[in-house]
């Protein structure tokens, strides 16, 4: 099941065809705003082509998608639906001649059916391009000896070519047996075409470099740079061997130099990879921010050249790709901006004329759509935080210590400390790791005795109060303030008692932890930074404050933060394959949330148990058994599958515990997997759904949130307290909101993968400082960091796990992250508020930040659609979007209600109940940090007006001077949304 297309992708789908059919430009830009789904669009573009391409009769259909990390390709490469997915690791520019043979060779059988075969191969350009980093990876070493072995020249030094290539790698030798094994696999054809190419690429030099570094060996630097030699002759016969039909760059501004003429190797190979003489490759980019937003003249160079203007101007270059359309549309553009100058304007028609002529210019290589309105942005906690002593006495101790380290130390020069680490981060030593000052101050202290005058106490975290669970002070203005924001003053918001997100849209009533104001409005938190050590400081002090309201308010037994692993607290306490994984069939069809809805949890609770006593009294085995003792789960289970009509292994003893019918009243109601096999229909699939919750269950931080609320110590009362819990966190209402999200009717996988252990960070402590004592152990699991910036596959791997955890209803809450979680990835689906720790330089990095969470279907539209449509009839999601978007859309594109909905349209009383992304953005006061915010935000509103103009300032005030009515002003406005143009036409 796939996101339907909406009309305003369609629209623009519909006219990147015609540019490429019918007006002969191979080169568009997707420039729509960040979240209206330019993947899916993609998608359309993909589905159109490929039909074109089978009435060409086209052998063989290749998408090649480029974009600027792995952790983007992973997410949205599935989402392009193009069969014979290449994965990440494959992905290599210098691999690809091989496993483009393998794909036609998998292929062959649906070319014999007269199919069109079809492949998508996602590069990215950290990897597949640049060719400098030091040996490449060992399976590209491995598969280029592995054919050049085969060489004739090569075929007397197999030995010594392989320890020059190996570089010492451990399994080098089943790497080369590997590939041995799938160049076998593409037959003899391959290889002989391979040869005669390499013959071609090979120059006697590099053969003759490659012979004497194998028998007289060389240093590091000379094999890397024959190895990267050899990367690029094999990188430039996967290009001339893949000729795409389409080229899908992605958010494509983070790779500008693809597009740059020049001699570097990234360059050249781009060059030839978009050669125009490629008359069939078509390349779509994606980005809504292609090019940098409005210059100061402040900010234009000294020597009066506009980055801005040229910036605009070299992405313009690149699509209309030849010198004759290039010139023109530039002539086109300077008619156009000249009539914008002029300052004795009387009738605006002539103006009128050349924008209508500049914008016609542009729609011909790009298209543009942007939200109607900016209505869901609530920014009414853009505001000053308090400024706590600790925060001065921060910078105090810190420049202190650097300034009696470097007169202690004259060869280490310390200079100041940056008043932005100041106001990013209390405790800078224990969170500054990688930061080369910190590296600094703790080679200064191994030689110095400052740490005797105990001056760093603002510093460090103490490793005694940690592990005692102490309250630890804020330090930081900042830090309080998110920390109420999240938990309250004095942590009564219960936030740490939530173990996932409550429904947007309950199916009854329970009174309960989930149901309080501050539960009802509750939401993920994403948070972003300029520093690298905010993120590990948010992790770790919002996940410890959440261990201090829970594990620190146990009394007995008292456990202490570091605690040893193998006594995790509550490990176990459900086992596998207990009655919370038991799909019952029987017990699932005695509640309906549509019969139920809106109820009061008490009553229900009387009804279903008036059911199973009634089936209890139709079951002959059951009815015979005698009511007995109490707290026996596998009876319980055993009944279960008595009533489903399943064999029972043992009935000897068998009896009715007395807590069987208040148990399987609530597992009835909210049995992990009950509400699973109800949702799918899937006994298979429910299981692995209420696997993945007993897990949650099974973790110490969950299970002492049950411990806290239910104050129960004995371990076999556990399932009790959590099939409670299940029931009053309206768990069914909970999965099918996450399925509906999901777009899948079975959340197996999608719940599996959603659920990530706890991950440990290490800091410095006041004792381990300058000192080889072991750094203290922290646990992450309320907050995560998004912060790795390696890509193998491990990295790559955590990272699409965290994204899916934190579009899971399930923890974490809050995710905190530097620019690489800040382009191209959804974190939307439970997160409605966003936190500017630091504000970005520039308006795009703003847009591309909050674009991560207003995006389709993000919990703020999901709430208020229940807000507005779910009254006292149940209705399934599908039936509540209808509902919306039959009352609400009008004439407005798709974008209401599923972006956005038409707020200014509703009545007083509707809009009353709405609720808001809400902008968070901690400001100390008298900073410069508000002029910059109020600046921004100007910036972002005129972006769209000032669009690839020079001296945009001068053009505002320009502008500003003629007092333009607004219906003038978005006259002038350039539209390049194909949705407005085929509603005008």
């Amino acid at each position: 099941m796939s996101q339907e297309i909406k009309d305003f992708q369609c629209a623009t789908a519909e006219r990147i065809l015609h540019i490429y059919k019918n007006l002969g430009h191979r080169r568009v830009l997707l420039a729509d705003e960040v979240g209206l789904g330019k993947t899916y669009v993609a998608k359309q573009v993909i589905n159109l082509i490929r039909e074109w391409h089978k009435q060409e009769q086209d052998d063989f259909f290749k998408v090649v998608y480029i974009c600027s990390n792995a952790n983007i390709a992973d997410q949205n490469i599935e989402k392009l639906g193009v069969d014979n997915r290449m994965s990440i690791s494959e992905s290599r520019l210098s691999m690809q001649h091989l496993y483009i043979k393998l794909a036609e060779k998998k292929i062959a059988e649906q070319r014999e059916k007269g199919e069109m075969p079809e492949s998508i191969i996602p590069l990215t350009p950290s990897t597949s391009f640049r060719f400098y980093s030091a040996q490449g990876t060992a399976n590209e070493r491995a598969l280029m000896y592995d054919i050049l072995c085969e060489l004739p020249q090569f075929k007397d030094h197999k030995k010594v070519i392989s320890n020059l290539l190996s570089c010492n790698v451990k399994n080098w030798h089943e790497l080369t047996i590997i590939y041995n094994g799938k160049i076998k696999e593409c037959g003899k054809d391959y290889l002989c075409e391979m040869y005669g190419k390499l013959q071609t690429s090979l120059s006697d030099t590099i053969i003759n470099q490659l012979i004497e570094y194998a028998q007289n060996g060389c240093d590091n630097r000379q094999r890397a740079d024959l190895i990267n030699k050899l990367r690029r002759i094999f990188a430039g016969i996967s290009i001339d061997m893949l000729d795409p039909d389409l080229v899908i760059m992605d958010e494509f501004q983070r790779f500008n130099s693809l597009l740059e003429q020049s001699d570097d190797e990234q360059s050249m190979l781009a060059n030839k990879f978009f050669d125009n003489k490629r008359s069939n490759t078509k390349i779509l980019l994606l980005s809504a921010t292609p090019y940098k937003p409005y210059s100061t003249l402040e900010e234009l160079n000294t020597d009066g050249n506009d980055e801005h203007y040229q910036d605009f101007m070299k992405v313009m270059d690149f699509l209309y790709a030849t010198k004759d359309k290039t010139d023109r549309f530039k002539l086109i553009w300077h008619t156009y901006s000249a009539a914008l100058k002029r300052t004795d304007v009387v009738d605006l028609t002539p103006l009128v004329s050349a924008k209508n002529e500049a914008e016609e210019a542009l729609y011909g290589v790009m298209c543009r759509t942007e939200r109607f309105n900016s209505g869901i942005i609530d920014d009414s906690q853009v505001c000053d935080v308090q400024v706590l002593p600790e925060d001065i006495l921060s910078f105090a101790e810190c420049q202190h210590l650097m300034d009696y380290l470097s007169h202690e130390n004259k060869k280490i020069p310390l200079g100041n400390l940056p008043m932005e680490y100041v106001k990013s981060s209390p405790y800078l030593l224990s969170f500054m790791d990688k930061y080369e000052l910190k590296k600094q101050i703790v080679s200064a202290l191994h030689h110095s005795e400052v740490k005797k005058s105990g001056k760093m106490k603002a510093l460090l975290l103490s490793r005694d109060a940690i592990n005692k669970y102490r309250s630890i002070p804020f330090a930081s203005g900042k830090l309080k303030y998110l920390h109420d924001l999240v938990f309250g003053v004095r942590h009564e918001k219960k936030t740490h008692l939530l173990l996932w997100v409550p429904a947007s849209n309950p199916y009854y009533t329970a009174e309960s932890v989930f149901e309080c104001n501050e539960a009802r409005s509750f939401s993920k938190v994403i948070l972003f930074s300029s520093w690298e050590m905010v993120p590990r400081m948010i992790s770790i002090m919002m996940s410890y404050y959440s261990d201090l309201y829970t594990f620190g308010e146990l009394t007995e037994p008292k456990i202490g933060y570091a605690s040893k692993k193998k006594n995790r607290y509550g490990e176990g306490r459900l086992r596998t394959g207990g009655l919370l994984e038991y799909p019952c069939r029987t017990l699932a069809g005695l509640f309906s949330p549509a019969e139920f809805y809106g109820e009061k949890l008490s009553s229900i609770r009387r009804i279903i148990k008036q059911r199973i006593q009634e089936k209890f009294a139709q079951n002959t085995l059951i009815h015979t058994l005698p009511q007995q003792g109490r707290n026996n789960a596998q009876l319980i289970l055993s009944l279960m599958r008595i009533l489903d009509d399943e064999p029972v292994e043992d009935l000897i003893g068998l009896y009715v515990p007395s807590n069987a019918l208040d148990v399987m009243t609530d597992i009835a109601i909210a049995s992990p997997a009950v509400c699973a096999y109800r949702q799918s229909g899937n006994e298979e699939d429910a299981k692995m759904v209420a696997k993945a919750i007993v897990s949650v269950f099974n973790k110490p931080e969950s299970a002492v949130v049950i411990d806290l609320m239910y104050n129960k110590k004995n371990d076999d009362d556990y399932y009790e307290s959590v099939l409670d819990y299940c029931v009053i966190g309206n768990l069914q209402a909970v999965l099918d909101e996450y399925a509906h999200m999901a777009q899948k009717k079975e959340l197996g996988h999608v719940i599996s993968d959603a659920i990530i252990g706890t991950s440990n960070l290490s800091i410095d402590t006041t004792d381990s400082l300058g000192t080889d004592k072991k750094k203290q152990l922290m646990r992450c699991h309320f907050a995560i960091p998004f912060i790795d910036k390696t890509v193998t596959d491990k990295s790559v791997a955590r990272t699409s796990n965290i994204r899916k955890a934190f579009n899971s209803p399930f923890r974490p809450f809050l995710l905190s992250t530097t620019s690489i979680g800040q382009e191209g990835l959804d974190f939307h689906w439970y997160a409605r508020k966003i936190v500017h720790w630091n504000l970005p330089s520039n308006p795009v990095d703003l847009e591309q930040r909050e674009g991560r969470i207003n995006r389709y279907k993000c919990l703020a539209i999901r709430r208020n659609v229940v807000k507005l449509y779910g009254n006292a009839v149940y209705h399934t999601w599908d039936d509540l979007f209808s509902m919306a978007y039959k009352d609400l859309k009008g004439t407005h594109s798709d974008i209401v209600p599923y972006w956005c909905l038409p707020v200014a349209e509703l009545t007083e009383e509707q809009r009353a109940k709405l609720e808001y992304i809400e902008r968070i953005v901690p400001l100390y006061p008298l900073s410069r940090d508000r002029y910059k915010y109020d600046r921004l935000i100007k910036v972002l509103a005129l972006y769209r007006m000032t669009l690839g103009q020079p001296r945009q300032e001068e053009l505002l005030n320009l502008l500003k001077d003629m007092h333009l009515s607004d219906e003038q002003l978005k006259e002038l406005t350039i539209d390049l949304c194909p949705y407005h143009k085929e509603r005008e036409s």
